[in-house]
């Protein structure tokens, strides 16, 4: 039952859309409307940080890492189990990606598991930070965060994590892997084949299958 309730305050946590309020706070309807587009350019992040500002993508995405960083301490310094631990760090990406309201921009999830993975799995997540880091100086973001991720469990399990957490590690990427397959089913429709469709919404998070 305590899982359960640290797991449904994460969930909820998580649910905060960040981007969203930053966007109505400047009374910029046309950002929404642009966040909710599935064809958007571009994730929430980035949408605020062009059309707004780039202080206003600056806070959605610290905002949004927070999401998941609070609730994972908040259960870390009360000496909740791995098990317990493990459950908030996935609740509150889900949260962040599966939000029962403004489900048009749910995030993919990577701020939020970047907050929580700093807490619960703090190694592991500075192994991913330096992929995704480099990858994203080389102009190869989406492919290097989808590579980071996709290795988080491995680093928890390389750097000796219990193995709830690498659980974790695990489910994080399943849930960011699931975002990002969302329009496998457009990329069908418009004659791509599933495999490239695939692997360019996975690793690249590009539609159509293109890989860069």
């Amino acid at each position: 039952m305590r899982t359960f309730a640290w797991a449904a305050g994460a969930f909820i946590v998580g649910t905060l859309p960040s981007p969203y309020v930053i966007a109505k706070v400047a009374r910029r309807n046309d950002v929404i409307a642009e966040m909710r587009r599935p064809d958007s350019a571009g994730d929430a992040h980035f949408l605020l940080g062009k059309q707004v500002s780039k202080a206003a993508g600056v806070v959605a995405i610290i905002a949004d890492m927070l999401k998941g960083f609070f609730p994972a301490l908040a259960a870390r310094i009360t000496d909740q189990p791995a098990s317990t631990l493990a459950w908030v760090g996935v609740a509150a990406v889900a949260g962040h990606s599966f939000a029962p309201f403004l489900r048009a921009i749910g995030g993919r999830g990577l701020t939020t598991a970047a907050g929580v993975s700093l807490v619960i799995v703090p190694k592991a997540m500075i192994a991913t930070g330096v992929i995704a880091l480099v990858g994203t100086i080389a102009r190869a973001g989406g492919l290097a965060t989808g590579v980071g991720f996709a290795l988080l469990a491995v680093f928890a399990a390389v750097f000796g994590y219990a193995a709830p957490l690498v659980w974790m590690a695990a489910g994080v990427f399943a849930l960011i892997a699931i975002r990002r397959l969302e329009g496998v089913g457009d990329d069908r429709r418009g004659g791509v084949p599933v495999a490239k469709a695939v692997v360019g919404r996975v690793l690249w998070d590009l539609p159509n299958g293109r890989h860069s």
